[in-house]
């Protein structure tokens, strides 16, 4: 997604982290981003989180976040792959694509990924996460702007499926794509057998469409490449998979063109595919400027993704989408106003800030004892972010200025603050409080 950038976003600055042994860049961060990183086998092998994949004479290291594994023994692991950086442009010289500008909100680190891979978790009962680094992004080697779209690109993360299983042992998986990730998870469908869901949310389903100008010619770009890119109208003819699939996005979307998606999803119901479709509002994150797009529905993506995944009906789940209902239910003992201060007071807590889903991960929040809540940027935990708040507890609910009133529950060693009736999940944070 392309977006005109405002506030942080720019180029990087000096002094970025050194990157691992055996990468040429860390694309954790914005510069490496720019820059595309190679990886060694040995360096790559090194990592926890590393996966070392190889197509042809091609090699890469993907990198990936988890949560939960070590305590649960699934059939079925939820994956999720990201969209484009949040605030990135493009520009397209020399016949190849660079990044030409990103976010600061973009920069993370294993922590922190795997911190939010964590919470999802948390609040995702049953089912390991994982948060999957796409090709030259998130720690990944590769050059995210040369890759993006490509054939290479389905490849390498088809490889790294494999690689998972084999290191994980769970048996299939239930697929969650937001954008450009969508795009990946419909290119999957045409090679993988062991998807037994796939959510593909606001994703570009038509690259001719996609890549069309203004004036409604094909771009230089795309009549360059057509050959290297991994289109879904294209690869749509080839699925033989009997997954349960999702197509949901909104209608007003101006970052993806929605006219390809009834395409697709008549294409892939010829191929046998169980495909429903569901209307739901997207946001925007007004700190990256360009107006209203109507894109980001990452969360609803999660949403449907993990639900298909513990066996929910395609119907069931389609209806709540469109009603804007919540599909993934909170769980938990509710705490008493005491408690809430108790949990929050004086303490930094790192999770996930359900709506900001898709275009921000982990979220690490001060809760002053003073009643100032203040954000800190999940890289750079010196590095405040946005405005200072205030928080209180009236009664047994906890109260910001932005989000008003609601309550809070405690699962285990996860905090959720709800919102609403139904109530949906608002903040997740992978922190227990006192004697919780």
């Amino acid at each position: 997604m392309a977006l005109a950038l405002a506030g942080c976003a720019g180029r990087p600055e000096s002094g970025a982290r050194q990157p691992p042994p055996g990468f040429s860049a860390d694309t954790f961060t914005r510069e490496g981003l720019i820059s595309g990183a190679t990886a060694t086998e040995a360096g790559c092998r090194a990592l926890p989180d590393g996966l070392w994949v190889t197509i042809g004479s091609r090699h890469e290291c993907l990198r990936y976040a988890a949560g939960e594994t070590e305590r649960r023994q699934a059939r079925t692991a939820l994956v999720h792959f990201p969209g484009d950086p949040p605030g990135v442009s493009y520009r397209f010289a020399g016949g190849r694509a660079h990044v030409d500008q990103v976010s600061d909100f973009y920069e993370h680190t294993p922590g922190s990924r795997r911190i939010a891979a964590e919470a999802l978790a948390g609040a995702m009962h049953d089912l390991p996460v994982f948060l999957m680094g796409r090709i030259g992004m998130h720690g990944s080697s590769g050059n995210h702007a040369k890759d993006r779209h490509t054939q290479d690109a389905v490849l390498l993360v088809d490889a790294a499926l494999d690689e998972l299983k084999r290191r994980h042992g769970f048996r299939d998986f239930a697929l969650s794509g937001f954008s450009s990730g969508g795009q990946l998870v419909a290119n999957l469908l045409a090679r993988r057998n062991d998807i037994r869901c796939a959510v593909i949310a606001s994703a570009p389903l038509d690259l001719a469409l996609y890549y069309q100008r203004q004036d409604g010619i094909t771009s230089d770009y795309f009549a360059m490449h057509r050959s290297e890119l991994a289109d879904p109208m294209r690869t749509v003819q080839s699925i033989r998979s009997d997954a349960t699939v999702f197509v949901i996005g909104d209608d007003r979307d101006r970052s993806v063109p929605h006219a390809a998606w009834d395409a697709w999803e008549a294409a892939a119901r010829l191929r046998g595919l169980r495909v429903f479709d569901a209307e739901v509002a997207g946001s925007d994150r007004p700190e990256f400027g360009g107006g209203a797009t109507h894109h980001i529905t990452g969360v609803r993506s999660l949403e449907a993704a993990y639900a298909c995944g513990v066996g929910t009906p395609g119907e069931e789940v389609r209806r709540a989408l469109v009603a804007s209902e919540p599909v993934l239910k909170p769980r938990g003992r509710r705490l008493e106003g005491e408690e809430i201060k108790a949990a929050f007071a004086g303490r930094r807590l790192a999770g996930v800030v359900w709506p900001h889903w898709g275009t921000r991960v982990t979220s690490l929040i001060l809760w002053g004892a003073d009643g100032k809540r203040s954000e800190f940027h999940p890289a750079h935990p010196e590095r405040p972010v946005g405005v200072v708040q205030r928080w209180w507890v009236e009664g047994n609910r906890l109260c910001t200025t932005e989000d008003g009133c609601n309550a809070v529950l405690v699962d285990g060693r996860f905090l959720h603050v709800v919102k609403g009736e139904p109530p949906r999940l608002l903040m997740t944070f992978a922190a227990a409080p006192p004697g919780g």
